[in-house]
């Protein structure tokens, strides 16, 4: 951005240490281990959706990645400002390292449901099932991945939409992911898969965590 120098993020106060705390269930120790990789990173403390997306591009080179990453971060932005600052950051890398499954589950339900309604339609999730089929270049290997997706959307919606009303609730959801061994593969692909975290001895950086992370849950 021109050759204007990066604000410096701020130290970490011990009250900011305390609420992060909170919000994570990390102790201080975990936070400042992560606020320092962060900000090794990101000097200015907060991470532009053009610097996520090209961490998927890296992990993932010559594959259209840009859509899927582009809606993880939208998810991960809670305040809606355009970057992912230290907190949100934080909250984002407790639920992808935890082992809550429910609260991994909640998280993805909110990445498939691209119109924010509380539901999936079959859209929604044949078009996020491309975007992963795209990111991961399944499409470069199998010209037929739509109708690859369309088959597995069709499958889904008839043994777990329960209704038939052709939208997923998140109970649903849940269901297909807890039954359905070839989703549960796909569905890793937004950082489902049971990890929990690892301090000090873990990635040495968040581009790290999230290419190993990315790596391991997209072995279709």
């Amino acid at each position: 951005m021109g050759n204007g120098k990066i604000k410096q993020a701020k130290e970490l106060t011990e009250d900011d240490i305390l609420k992060l705390c909170i919000v994570s269930q990390f102790s201080k120790e975990e936070i400042l281990f992560c606020y320092k990789n962060f900000i090794a990173d990101c000097p200015g403390g907060k991470l532009s959706k053009k610097d996520f997306q090209n961490i998927y591009k890296k992990i993932y080179p010559g594959n259209k990645t840009t859509k899927f990453s582009s809606r993880i971060f939208d998810v991960y932005d809670r305040n809606k400002d355009g970057f992912l600052d230290f907190e949100e950051f934080l909250k984002a890398y407790k639920i992808t390292t935890g082992s809550d499954l429910n609260e991994k589950l909640k998280v993805a339900f909110e990445i498939y449901d691209l119109n924010n309604d509380g539901v999936l339609d079959k859209k929604e999730m044949f078009e996020t099932l491309c975007n992963i089929y795209t990111m991961a270049g399944i499409d470069q290997k199998n010209k037929g991945y739509k109708k690859l997706a369309e088959e597995k959307v069709n499958i889904i919606y008839n043994r777990f939409n329960l209704k038939r009303d052709n939208f997923l609730t998140l109970q649903e959801f849940i269901q297909c992911y807890l039954n359905d061994e070839s989703l549960k593969k796909i569905l890793n692909a937004t950082f489902l898969e049971q990890k929990p975290h690892n301090f000090p001895n873990g990635p040495k950086s968040y581009r790290e965590y999230h290419s190993e992370a990315i790596q391991k849950a997209l072995s279709l």
